[in-house]
């Protein structure tokens, strides 16, 4: 592998003066962008998160940066400076921004213990302490707004701040050290494809190479960046001026954040269409087994839905609404025995990280012998950004401070634990997802909060709020450790195993790309904790369409309600179901290549499938992909294909910008 790499990112006092100051501006703006942007452009077309369906999240600003970087390419004296050095680490210190400058980090639920204590019953929030959620009359000053920065009661927000910020550091070390350990394995020798990472290169290759008339993906990236745009532009225009032809039939026929109704009366179909053409682009990007495989798993869901209904079970189920059959919580295949999906995905995810660290034992051994046992492995560790005993001490220390941080806010040592531990099983275990098909699911209605309630209230429902932990983790396991894939520990998660992967794609040494990744993270969050507070602080929350309650009993319910509104006890056949179905079928599929991946169970089970579409748009794009290798082969796929994906997801971002800045001067915040 050394000899595959060609650079390695210098780091210098002018260079990291550049990286702090350009994620701050990355970061203010962004955040500036998410809190004051109009609905519904906030929702769903968001240069902050390109595709807004949830489980995609495709973050914005390094695709924003690359439109900056195209730009910048036409100016002689700028392009000398925009060597692969430089623009990788542009897309680091811009992924790392764009990972605190999103709907859902820092804002949204995440901002929910800011505010709690004005809406949340007094005989819950008095296990809550004020430097977690901040006094009230400091809330209310959020909330109403003092039109000032100075006016603002920052004494009393100051601990909320510094709480606040350790909550989302502790969990950047705890991603530093386990992605390092298993970097060499996911990257180098499975070589997952990873398409958000891949999509975003072949943007930055794109403008880099645009001008070059010999490049043969040339005119078919221009061609994909102005499809990109114009698709695009017409949701955009459909936004904008009520007398716009609805041509995606917006207005009339859409749920969630972009889905079309595929209705059909007395039949149990409940899959949607996506129609985020972005979505479209990226998914040409991901692995044609794993969007076969997503496909085989949704038919297996219908089949088994109508067998179900059948036998007479879901009674009324087939006359519910696109939406009801996949959101309601009663009466449906995906909540109900005897199929009860979502606690079978439980099962299935514990299951696929259970049998990844089977499949990587080796490895994981390796790894802490050369820690901790002596063991010699200079050649692989010479090709690492740090040594296994650094990052395994990263981990591991980061976990311990992380434990720490929850019990100074009064939890037990043991909720403490498993909060995090539901982070590091969620995210790792959804990165198998991100790594072949580039989106997972919504693991905060599903598994997140079942994992926790596995190991702390396995035979209880709907526990009165008599303590902390019966507050806070359940606050935490969705806001931090599960909900989707745009909030905190996620964001910094993926923007650590991104880094590494775009730093193999340019060829450049992961040694310092980690460093520079690291003091991004540090520098976005601290700087996104403090516009939390100037920017309700200032304006109020009324000037923001950013979702957020004040009452944490809202966490406290959905957690008892998910994956199914009972015990753990009661559902554990299903829970052992889909981890016993996952085992197996993972067993097989080492053996059998041929065999549908099961990991993508997840997907195709999960309600995102259906409710968001995600379903239909890999089966189409299943079609169109095998059209492609089956008509043009490989090279015309890596050579015509690939380049257009890079040039729609362009052509895209530069559409959601305009429409952002044109969403402000329309409908300026009153």
């Amino acid at each position: 592998m050394s000899s595959e790499r060609v650079e390695e990112l210098k780091i210098t006092i002018p260079t990291l003066t550049w990286i702090i100051i350009v994620t701050i501006a990355l970061t203010v703006m962004g955040n500036v962008f998410v809190y004051f942007l109009p609905f519904p452009f906030t929702c769903n077309m968001n240069a902050g998160d390109l595709i807004a369906t949830p489980g995609v999240d495709l973050l914005g600003i390094p695709f924003t940066v690359t439109l900056i970087i195209g730009a910048l390419m036409y100016i002689p004296s700028a392009r000398k400076y925009l060597t692969t050095t430089s623009l990788m680490l542009l897309y680091i210190v811009a992924l790392a921004s764009s990972a605190f400058a999103n709907q859902d980090s820092p804002w949204r639920e995440a901002f929910e213990p800011i505010l709690g204590r004005v809406g949340t019953p007094e005989d819950a929030i008095r296990y809550v302490p004020e430097f977690v959620s901040p006094p009230r009359e400091a809330a209310e000053a959020l909330i109403r707004g003092t039109g000032s920065i100075t006016a603002i009661p920052w004494g009393q927000l100051l601990p909320a701040i510094i709480w606040r910020f350790f909550t989302f550091a502790f969990f950047a070390g705890v991603s530093v050290g386990l992605i390092s350990i298993f970097r060499r394995q996911w990257i180098d020798v499975e070589r997952l494809a990873y398409p958000q990472v891949a999509i975003a290169y072949n943007a930055i290759i794109g403008v880099g190479e645009v001008r070059n008339p010999k490049w043969i993906g040339r005119s078919v990236f221009i061609l994909g960046f102005l499809i990109g745009f114009g698709l695009e532009l017409i949701r955009a225009c459909i936004a904008f001026f009520p007398w716009f032809p609805d041509v995606y039939s917006w207005r009339t026929a859409t749920c969630g954040p972009g889905t079309h109704h595929l209705l059909i009366p007395g039949t149990t179909w409940h899959y949607g269409l996506n129609k985020h053409t972005p979505f479209y682009a990226l998914l040409l990007l991901a692995p044609l087994h794993s969007l076969f495989s997503v496909v085989f798993w949704g038919i297996i869901y219908e089949v088994a839905s109508a067998a179900a209904v059948t036998l007479g079970y879901y009674s009324g189920y087939v006359d519910m609404g696109h939406c009801g059959k996949s959101w309601c919580g009663q009466n449906t295949p995906y909540a109900e025995p005897p199929l009860a999906f979502g606690s079978l995905v439980v099962g299935v995810t514990l299951g696929v990280f259970v049998m990844t660290i089977f499949h990587e034992r080796q490895h994981i051994i390796m790894t802490l012998k050369m820690a901790f046992g002596g063991g010699r492995g200079e050649r692989i560790e010479a090709e690492e950004p740090m040594s296994y005993r650094v990052a395994w001490m990263i981990f591991i220390g980061s976990f311990i401070v992380g434990i720490i941080v929850f019990m100074v806010a009064g939890m037990s040592l043991w909720a403490s634990f498993i909060v995090i531990l539901t982070g590091v099983v969620t995210w790792f275990t959804m990165s198998q997802l991100w790594g072949r098909i580039g989106f997972s699911n919504e693991p905060g209605y599903n598994f997140g909060p079942g994992f926790a309630k596995i190991f702390l209230w396995p035979t209880e429902y709907a526990l009165p709020v008599t303590n902390t932990d019966r507050i806070l983790a359940h606050t935490y396991v969705y806001e931090l450790a599960s909900h989707r894939p745009s909030v905190p520990w996620c964001t910094t998660f993926y923007t650590v195993l991104g880094s590494y992967k775009m730093a193999s794609l340019m060829k450049v040494h992961p040694r310092n790309v980690v460093k520079i990744a690291s003091i991004s993270l540090i520098v976005a969050m601290l700087v996104a904790c403090i516009m939390n507070v100037i920017l309700p602080g200032v304006y109020g929350m009324g000037r923001t369409t950013c979702y957020t309650t004040n009452n944490l009993m809202g966490r406290v319910n959905h957690m008892w309600a998910v994956p199914s509104p009972r015990p753990m006890v009661d559902i554990a056949p299903w829970v052992a179901g889909g981890f016993v179905f996952m085992v197996v079928m993972s067993l097989l599929h080492v053996r059998f290549l041929w065999m549908p991946d099961p990991v993508m169970s997840i997907i195709a089970w999960d309600w995102i499938g259906g409710l968001h579409g995600t379903w239909m748009a890999s089966l189409i794009v299943c079609i169109v992909k095998w059209l492609i290798l089956r008509i043009g082969g490989s090279k015309f796929y890596e050579e015509r294909a690939v380049p257009f994906a890079g040039g729609f997801i362009l052509g895209a971002a530069l559409n959601a910008l305009i429409a952002g800045i044109g969403a402000f001067v329309t409908y300026r915040p009153i």
